[in-house]
């Protein structure tokens, strides 16, 4: 019977992992198409991306500092998000056009800020005694963001761009639906410390944790500047639009691999040199965008993805639940989540201007700077090798 039980969380948290790649679809990979299509200018677009990234960015270490000083369940905080995108979505079908805008605005929010959240609740099933694998259930958004990438497209032939639209509800709908059929076993957690306010965060109090999340933000700015502007990369050697969906169905396949067997090859190499590895991988990825004078050499670095971005997001979020304390464990989890965001605002306000004013030459030496300055991060957390809160 609790075998069972255990296997029904499990298919659970894999759902909730496919449902938030939906929602990274719609809204991020497809979000520029959808407000294009219904008449918002590409100034107000990026705009409207850049500073949702950013409040986002901000809003998700508050709400988790906040969860953690209150006790809030993760579970709680799950209901309320997807709720917000099940009432934003549903308003897009009747909001007049100058508001659609500000709802999509509200979603871009919400969508960073679930993602602590997920991860969250995998580590807390498996500190209650259920083997949960974070890997696996990463690696179920990846195959998912790749099998709607082409269900989407497949509905959006010869209909409204409001399809889109449609997915996210239904996925905000599921979402709600299976938060409310996950079971919550209660917190043993003590808070004593976070009475003191917001100023003694988890930056402050582990110096590994922040040495690990500037890195791993670096290398997020580098994935989001790649993935926005690989039309442009593929055109300045040549290429085009059929490039880009092959090289991101390549991307997210060969992730798949790599996810799914991460806690397995965790009993072989520790998350220390998996860390490590993927920082000089990325590093290697920049070089050879940095110097291809083909297409190829694009493709070798989309394959490179497998060594880099899918070991780096299992491994961030295993060392963001593993370095810091029980009670610090939501607001941490909500940093590493900000990393992501932070990328998507380098790419569209910093990316876009190096194409405005230079040429894709700067964006490719800016490409090697992220990598270059991630991986230096990465082996500084060496220096501090041995400390107390060091689980690395």
């Amino acid at each position: 019977m609790f075998s069972t039980k255990i296997n029904k969380i499990n298919i659970f948290c894999w759902i909730l992992y496919c449902l938030y790649a939906i929602f990274n679809l719609t809204i991020f990979g497809l979000g520029v198409y959808f407000l294009e299509s219904l008449g918002c200018s590409y100034a107000e677009i990026g705009m409207t991306i850049g500073i949702s990234a950013i409040i986002s960015t901000i809003a998700q270490p508050l709400i988790g500092r906040y969860a953690d000083k209150k006790q809030y369940s993760w579970k709680n905080i799950l209901l309320i998000l997807s709720g917000i995108m099940l009432i934003c979505s549903l308003g897009m079908f009747f909001a007049p056009d100058y508001l659609v805008i500000y709802l999509f605005a509200i979603m871009v929010i919400v969508v960073g800020a679930i993602y602590p959240f997920l991860n969250t609740g995998v580590f807390y099933y498996g500190d209650h005694g259920v083997d949960t694998d974070f890997g696996i259930s990463r690696g179920f958004a990846s195959l998912s963001y790749m099998a709607f990438s082409a269900i989407v497209g497949f509905f959006l032939i010869g209909r409204d761009v409001m399809v889109i639209n449609g997915f996210t509800l239904a996925a905000a709908i599921l979402m709600v639906f299976i938060v409310c059929l996950l079971p919550y076993y209660g917190s043993n957690v003590n808070i004593q410390n976070k009475s003191e306010g917001f100023k003694n965060n988890v930056l402050l109090k582990y110096p590994l944790f922040t040495l690990i999340f500037i890195a791993v933000a670096l290398f997020m700015i580098f994935h989001h500047i790649f993935v926005c502007y690989m039309i442009n990369i593929f055109q300045n050697l040549g290429g085009g639009i059929v490039d880009v969906t092959a090289a991101n169905s390549i991307g997210a396949l060969l992730e798949l691999p790599t996810m799914f067997l991460f806690y397995k090859i965790l009993e072989k190499v520790s998350v220390k040199k998996l860390f490590l590895f993927a920082s000089i991988m990325y590093v290697i990825r920049a070089l050879i965008v940095f110097t291809a004078q083909d297409t190829t050499a694009i493709y070798i670095s989309v394959i490179l993805q497998m060594f880099t971005f899918a070991i780096i997001i299992p491994a961030s979020v295993h060392l963001a639940n593993s370095i810091v304390d029980d009670e610090d464990k939501y607001e941490a989890q909500a940093f590493m989540g900000a990393t992501l965001t932070i990328g998507l605002i380098f790419a569209n306000l910093l990316g876009g201007n190096i194409l405005h004013w230079f040429d894709i030459n700067i964006l490719l030496a800016s490409l090697l700077f992220f990598a270059v300055m991630g991986c230096i991060f990465s082996f500084s957390t060496l220096l501090i090798d041995g400390k107390k809160e060091n689980q690395f």
